[in-house]
């Protein structure tokens, strides 16, 4: 029996399978265009992150080399890079993208210290907040634009940071300008430190004292002459050297003129001697990061150093017994003798005269003790005998921190470096201490009064004591052209408005004793020595001028000098 027509074609149809595709893709379309909506926005997503991620890296760069007004910096990049809608919000605070509107940029800026120490993991060599500042982080959100697929996604939040940081150096010192050849006081100094007679006369000491030297083009003239090959600045700086080597290496330095060559040839020659004591430079010189470079190669900038200064502070550091007896010339007016006795103490560890660092880089001066024994009036004198003013001063270190380097406009002609300095802390005695003691710095000196008169039948005693501590750091600015024109700045105390002498004649308390038997002095004896004393006092501060002006130092002021300095180039770190 033949099946009707109308089921065999109900059976062909349903058998048939030529129209599936066409089927299938048109049940299929809406899943196809989603997908192609999600692979496109999500691609879209994708070159809006690198597009911020490169706004993010150009803001922190502009930032850090402008760390002064970072925040201002990174708006400024936005808004040259088209970016209108700028929000300024403090870090970790998120964004209400409904109230400062959906296609606005929140910018939060953040300063911290970036090590690049090897042994500090990555994630933590930037530390916010941390003192003195070098980098900053910038960190940018946005909500991302979907095109196709919004009504099916919601629009993600697009975080980028990046962080850079800027190498700014400055080489600078502290001290004191050295002062100029009086009385043969420097040339007694610097015999007695080298241990060998110096006879510098006024033109060779002034060629000196004026001459500079790039410090980078010494430590090259020096590795050459102590023939060290295939080492680095600090290996040159940690090499035992004597003061005729330096003195010898000077003279290598193309450019030296002829004068100063023969002054420098008359040390090296006075000095050079079996035995004669070495230093390493590393203790007057920090190279900081340029420590790493080989002789011959250059850092980002020049450091100019006095050669007079490089000398007078290797001759203290070489001079390993830190105790020195001088005599002094008698030919000061008004003074009939003079001897020193000098002290230094260690400096402290890790803080050179003269250092090339980043900022928070610190020097120091050392501590110094030194009494002056002077003798006034001729022969006779007083009650037949002189009068001695035994004149004791300790100063503890002056210390100087680099404060901040910065180029405002990030250009080398708007360099500022500036440096927190803070003269030593002094104490000045007329008193007599046990000179065995003065280089011991652990404990203080004990004073007996000062016999200032010994006659037969009457002795003159007297005690006097000065502190000065008023000694609040101040801030010492320098320009580019304070820089190029070697300007010295000078923090300084106001305790002392008369001269040293001065002031310690002031609280000078005698005592006489006659027979054995202690009695207030008479006015009129008391009248003439303070009288005798009184006519001195410029004869007295001029010899202790000297004297504190060949060891590099000043009452109450800390000289500083920075001897070169560069912004350096603001690089990502992270």
């Amino acid at each position: 029996m033949r099946p009707a027509p109308m089921t065999l074609r109900r059976r062909r149809l349903i058998s048939d399978r030529s129209g599936n595709f066409t089927t299938m893709t048109a049940l299929s379309m809406p899943f196809i265009l989603a997908a192609a909506a999600v692979a496109i926005d999500s691609a879209s997503l994708y070159a809006q992150r690198r597009e911020a991620q490169a706004l993010a890296d150009l803001a922190a760069i502009t930032a850090a080399a402008n760390i002064d007004r970072a925040e201002i910096a990174v708006e400024t990049v936005l808004r040259d890079n088209g970016i209108n809608n700028v929000h300024v919000v403090p870090a970790g605070i998120l964004p209400d993208y409904a109230v400062v509107g959906r296609n606005a940029f929140a910018v939060s800026t953040v300063l911290g210290h970036y090590s690049p120490d090897a042994q500090i993991p990555v994630a933590q060599r930037f530390a916010a907040g941390k003192k003195p500042f070098n980098a900053t982080q910038v960190t940018l959100r946005l909500q991302g634009r979907r095109y196709f697929a919004a009504a099916l996604v919601p629009p993600p939040e697009i975080v980028t940071r990046a962080i850079a940081g800027v190498s700014a150096e400055a080489a600078f010192s502290v001290g004191s300008r050295l002062l100029s050849l009086n009385g043969g006081v420097v040339n007694g100094l610097l015999s007695a430190l080298i241990g060998t007679e110096v006879s510098l006369s006024a033109v060779d000491y002034n060629a000196l004292l004026s001459a500079d030297v790039d410090l980078f083009q010494f430590m090259d003239a020096l590795a050459s002459e102590i023939d060290l090959t295939a080492a680095t600045y600090t290996d040159v700086l940690e090499a035992d050297v004597t003061l005729s080597t330096i003195a010898s290496a000077l003279i290598r330095i193309p450019g030296t003129d002829t004068v100063t060559k023969r002054a420098l040839k008359g040390l090296a020659d006075a000095a050079s001697r079996p035995g004669e004591p070495t230093l390493k430079l590393s203790e007057l010189i920090d190279p900081g990061d340029a420590g790493r470079l080989e002789p011959g190669e250059k850092p980002g900038f020049g450091a100019t150093v006095g050669i007079m200064q490089l000398l007078s502070a290797s001759a203290m550091v070489a001079d390993r017994t830190h105790q020195v007896h001088v005599d002094l010339p008698a030919n000061i007016p008004g003074l009939a003798k003079v001897t020193l006795d000098l002290a230094v103490g260690e400096p402290p560890q890790n803080s050179p005269s003269v250092s090339i660092g980043k900022a928070g880089a610190r020097v120091h001066t050392a501590q110094v003790r030194l009494l002056l024994a002077i003798e006034i009036g001729g022969p006779g004198g007083l009650l037949g005998t002189r009068l001695k003013l035994p004149l004791y001063l300790e100063l503890a270190e002056a210390e100087a921190q680099l404060a901040s380097v910065a180029c405002a406009s990030g250009r080398p002609n708007s360099l500022r470096v500036s440096i927190s300095a803070k003269p030593g802390v002094l104490e000045a005695r007329i008193g007599s201490p046990a000179i065995r003691d003065l280089a011991v710095f652990s404990r203080d000196p004990v004073f007996s009064p000062a016999r200032i008169v010994e006659a037969p039948l009457v002795t003159v005693t007297g005690h006097a004591k000065v502190e000065m501590t008023n000694m609040a750091a101040s801030t010492l600015t320098f320009d580019r052209d304070d820089i190029d024109n070697r300007v010295v700045k000078t923090a300084s105390t106001h305790d002392l408005t008369r001269s040293l002498t001065q002031s310690l004649l002031g609280n000078l308390r005698l005592t006489v004793q006659i027979g054995g038997l202690g009695l207030g002095i008479p006015g009129e004896l008391s009248k003439t020595v303070s009288g005798l004393l009184g006519e001195v006092t410029p004869a007295v501060d001029s010899v202790l001028a000297s004297v504190l002006a060949a060891l590099g130092i000043r009452v109450g002021e800390a000289d500083v000098q920075v001897h070169g300095a560069s912004c350096g180039r603001s690089v990502l770190v992270q």
